[in-house]
């Protein structure tokens, strides 16, 4: 982790470390959580090119209470991408509360309570965007799940159900009343799901009536993108989610303008290519070539996004069931852009 730079010096405002209880965080760059992506091997990635914080996928508090074994994949962690948030749904807070103390056993550095999935099926299990409804019950889970364990609880939410419901800041004051250490805000309502625009404005409105610290989420693409988030909310850390698809270097490059006010370019097509097969190799090695290979199918579309060619490699790669043939693959596409990029150098 980089050494801490008062942001006073780069947006001529006030803001102090970011830090959830003892916990520091640095810039407060956080990679969100994702379903069917943010596991043990896209965590370690993002946290090597800068992250600050990152999330586990997010756990369903009855599966992992009944069938802890199921989900021994969801809670596999380890030292080197530490500080990590496991973020647990559900809406039982007694079940709730067993997940949390199993999970403070597992490694992990916070809790995270997921209040603004949009999924039908954790919607009317009444968990998720479904606690937008109820707000007395959002601070009952918080309050359970903070007396399970001895780490910090966060929240993740939405601004509300739909844009004629917008509760954002009275579930943030419950759910701060209810112990909770941090908030994350996705400015959208559970309707949009993640189309339409993120309303930053009411990012701004939570942090205003907070004490806190708040975490902005959505529609930052580049790094001038969270200089204007941070600048615009007052918010205390941003959270990254699909712009980190393909492009861990995301953190790594609003790190640099942030401090330096110099974006970074997209690393070239070695850099690419190599931050690829090391990621095929940590899944493969963590969930074997039958589950980590098509795993990464979808990984290698998102690396290759936007270069020549992408297309055919993508047929090429969803054909692939073995590690060494994905490799030869992977090498023979990204050596072809490279020949492909310098030809068309020289021509121009």
């Amino acid at each position: 982790m980089m050494p801490w730079v008062d942001r006073r010096r780069i947006f001529n405002v006030h803001y102090p470390q970011m830090k959830i209880k003892n916990i520091d965080l640095g810039l407060g760059l956080v990679s969100a959580p994702i379903a069917g992506v943010s596991d043990l091997a896209f965590r370690l990635l993002a946290r090597r090119n800068g992250a600050d914080l990152v999330f586990t996928e997010m756990i369903s508090s009855a599966s992992l209470t009944r069938n802890p074994e199921r989900n021994a994949q969801h809670i596999m962690t380890c030292d080197e991408e530490r500080p990590v948030a496991a973020q647990i749904f559900g809406a039982n807070p007694g079940e709730m509360a067993r997940a949390a103390a199993m999970l403070s056993e597992k490694g992990v550095d916070l809790i995270d309570i997921n209040m603004g999935c949009p999924v039908r099926k954790v919607i009317r299990s009444g968990a998720g965007s479904a606690l937008l409804r109820d707000i007395r019950k959002a601070g009952d889970l918080v309050r359970a799940v903070v007396q399970a364990t001895h780490l910090p609880v966060t929240v993740k939410t939405r601004s509300g159900w739909d844009h004629d419901s917008l509760c954002a800041v009275d579930l943030a004051l419950a759910v701060e009343d209810a112990g909770a250490a941090a908030l994350t805000i996705h400015p959208r309502t559970k309707s949009q799901a993640f189309g339409g625009h993120s309303d930053w404005e009411m990012i701004r409105k939570v942090k205003a009536s907070l004490k806190i610290p708040v975490i902005g989420n959505g529609d930052i693409r580049v790094p001038e993108d969270a200089e204007r988030m941070f600048r615009e909310t007052q918010c205390d850390g941003i959270m990254i989610g699909r712009a980190a698809l393909g492009n861990p270097w995301i953190f790594s490059r609003i790190r640099s303008y942030l401090l330096h006010g110099k974006e970074t370019q997209r690393p070239d097509t070695d850099v690419i290519k190599q931050t690829l097969l090391i990621h095929l190799k940590t899944e493969v090695g963590l969930k074997g070539e039958r589950h980590g290979i098509p795993h990464m199918r979808k990984f290698a579309a998102w690396y290759s996004r936007g270069l020549p060619g992408s297309a055919e490699f993508r047929n090429r790669i969803n054909r692939q069931i073995r590690y060494e043939e994905f490799c030869s693959v992977v090498e023979d596409y990204f050596s072809s852009v490279k020949n492909i990029m310098t030809a068309d150098r020289a021509a121009s």
